[in-house]
């Protein structure tokens, strides 16, 4: 039993409010979160009695005994932390002694340490280079199809992006399923089987439907793609995340590290691909004919988009030369890029049937429910659920102009953009690495706080584009690569925590249900991102982006302005990210609980989840109809429609991000709960 604590003048009041730092109701501080009381029954502050937090009833009673002793280690050495001038993290590891920090920092009841690269676990990495792979083609493929060879709007374009991406916000489904009912007792490797089939007959559908498939159909077949190769990244998630658990504190992230690397490592393949196999004619030349017999096009809409030049030097015959923004003189076909990735999932099928997984017993539904509802309740939870939200919201916001202005005023074409993506991928991929072995310790709030700022900085620069000072598609790929370095650690500080929150038992439902309420606001983000242009009417076409006046430059300059504010007001969120691995951990001992808040951060993530689907859908199913309306990103389909809708809509999430963000983390302070202080966001 650890004794009670004796704490000096008014250091008391300090305490409670570190351990209390939101308020909730009586209930839940005298049932969850409560962790002490001042004596001042003599009139003044000095005594102070220690209550143990309420331990999770998943555990059993050896294991709840255990659990309340680390809790009641971590309180203490948060207690420390006002008598010593050591650093934060330092104090808290000085009060724990080598047995505390064993309950605490390490998951796993084993010390086995598992080889992710050996015969028995390479099918994990094999999966998501395979991910990688789908992820990459779905998403790159969409920029030769929709803007260089259809002429797409901005709208469009983000929306399609969003929607082939999907199922990424639906990943809580797939956890449950993998979690809940295992197949012949195994929880991953059957899930993981299925979903790689279901995306192969999807792939062997597309590919049968020739070279000619509309880009509107295209985008559905990607999106329901996508819901099998998430099914499979769902349950490599929970084998991910049961294999991290076996690291030690201070080399855990590096399994995490290793599968984002495969995942870039797939996404740099496909796209040297698509490189070399759609930089021809086909895909890059309106217009173009290969049969020297079919008569050019008189559509309007595709002269428009024509090289003036190619058309008044062959008025008649254009169609069969090479544009300048053709490459190569030979194309790939959709249908041969679908046959080369359905050829890697064939491969790859024996290192996932040969994955080593211990066989379980399927658990009572209802009785698996309550015990994840229970994990949801806790602080470290549902903080980190509202982090990711809020974050992604605000950050996740772009100029959705930016690429059919690319297109137009710096020409650049599929060549030059799939050069620039695999730059980004092998950035990304160099940096996921760097951080592996060089900053897996470093504080989280420190890596996305540099890392953001320095990506505003690089996103600056591109007013130098908007007003015609340095237009020049190499500057634009320099500046977009070295931005994305920088949102590399954005990235891995987002994710690192969540393997720190997920329980043995439900790695892949606890993990699915972190990413789906990160994943289910990037459709969001997106959303917002074409409902702004709606107060920017000139820039939501190429042809009025092309004409280049000083009213579309302003209101370019102010898009990219209103982006950026946005963007740069994330990091007021940071206090509710923990800084380490060591300082969530503490945060799940300490067993502090919130039925309210468990309830606010899933009701959000599923309106937002169901609000972000349903307008990208009807974007990208009805934009010919409903395209032009202001709410969905349109100009207006009339003089006399209002902006008020999309007023309303984007104000009311960012209402939601800032206010809630200030509640947490900005009110206490206010009331003098708190104090200010800039480490707040280190």
């Amino acid at each position: 039993m650890i004794p009670n604590a004796d704490i000096a003048g008014g250091a008391c009041e300090e305490v409670v409010d570190i351990l209390e730092n939101i308020p909730s109701d009586d209930n839940e501080r005298r049932a969850a979160a409560s962790v002490g009381t001042c004596d001042n029954s003599s009139g003044r502050r000095g005594g102070y009695s220690l209550w143990l937090p309420a331990s999770f009833n998943i555990l059993s009673i050896g294991e709840r005994r255990q659990h309340e002793y680390s809790a009641s280690a971590a309180v203490m050495s948060v207690l420390a932390e006002h008598a010593s001038d050591e650093e934060p993290e330092e104090r808290r590891i000085g009060v724990l002694d080598t047995e505390d920090k064993e309950v605490i920092y390490n998951i796993s009841s084993t010390e086995e340490q598992i080889n992710p690269l050996s015969k028995d676990y390479i099918g994990i990495t094999a999966n998501y280079f395979s991910v990688g792979l789908m992820v990459g083609g779905s998403t790159s493929l969409l920029y030769p199809v929709l803007i260089v060879k259809a002429g797409a709007t901005a709208s469009f374009m983000t929306a399609s992006y969003a929607i082939v991406m999907v199922f990424w916000s639906y990943k809580i489904i797939f956890g449950f399923l993998s979690d809940c009912f295992p197949i012949a007792g195994f929880k991953r490797k059957p899930y993981i089987v299925l979903g790689w089939l279901f995306c192969m007959v999807v792939l062997v559908c597309l590919a049968l439907e020739g070279d000619e498939i509309h880009p509107r159909h295209l985008v559905v077949m990607l999106a329901i793609a996508n819901m099998g190769y998430v099914w499979a990244d769902v349950a490599a998630d929970g084998f991910m995340v049961w294999v991290a658990h076996r690291e030690p504190i201070d080399k855990r992230g590096k399994m995490q590290t290793l599968v984002y690397s495969m995942n870039k490592l797939g996404q740099i393949v496909i796209n040297i691909l698509i490189l070399f196999g759609f930089s021809g004619p086909m895909m890059n030349c309106p217009g173009y004919e290969e049969d020297p017999d079919v008569p050019c096009t008189a559509n309007e809409l595709v002269l428009n988009r024509v090289d003036a030049n190619l058309l008044a030097s062959d008025p008649y015959g254009w169609c069969h030369d090479l544009c300048h923004g053709a490459t190569f003189n030979w194309d790939l076909k959709i249908p041969e890029l679908a046959v080369f990735i359905c050829f890697v999932i064939t491969a790859s099928m024996p290192l996932y049937l040969r994955l080593k997984e211990d066989k379980v017993e399927s658990e009572p539904k209802g009785e698996f429910v309550m015990k994840f509802w229970s994990q949801l309740q806790r602080r470290a939870a549902w903080q980190v659920i509202l982090y990711g939200m809020i974050s992604h919201i605000t950050f996740g916001v772009m100029n959705a102009a930016k690429m059919p202005a690319n297109y137009v005023w710096l020409d650049l074409h599929t060549f030059q953009h799939q050069l620039m993506v695999i730059f980004e991928k092998v950035v990304f991929f160099i940096g996921l690495n760097m951080v592996r072995k060089y900053a897996l310790n470093i504080s989280w709030r420190k890596l996305v706080l540099v890392g953001s700022l320095l990506v505003l900085v690089f996103n600056s620069l591109y007013f130098l584009i908007i007003f015609d000072v340095w237009r020049d598609a190499w500057f634009y790929i320099f500046t977009d690569v070295s931005a994305l370095f920088m949102y590399t650690l954005n990235f891995l500080a987002s994710h690192a925590c969540m393997i720190e929150v997920a329980e043995p038992g439900y790695e892949a439902i606890t993990y699915s249900l972190i990413t789906t309420a990160s994943n289910a606001v990037s459709p969001l983000s997106a959303v917002i991102s074409y409902q702004l242009l709606a107060f920017f009417p000139l820039l939501n076409d190429q042809a009025s982006i092309a004409s280049d006046t000083p009213e579309v430059r302003k209101q370019f300059a102010s898009l990219h302005s209103i982006v950026i504010l946005l963007n740069l007001s994330s990091l007021l969120s940071l206090p509710l990210l923990p800084r380490q691995k060591k300082e969530t951990r503490e945060m799940v001992a300490k067993g502090e609980t919130s039925t309210f808040w468990g309830k606010y951060a899933i009701i959000s993530a599923l309106a937002f989840l169901s609000y972000s689907t349903i307008a990208t859908f009807v974007t990208v199913k009805y934009h010919d109809i409903y395209g032009c309306f202001k709410v969905l990103g349109g100009g207006g389909c009339s003089l006399e429609e209002s902006s008020m809708p999309a007023i309303i809509l984007v104000s009311s999430v960012l209402l939601y991000c800032y206010g809630t963000n200030f509640y947490l983390s900005y009110l206490p302070i206010l009331k003098g709960e708190h104090r200010f202080s800039w480490k707040m966001f280190v």
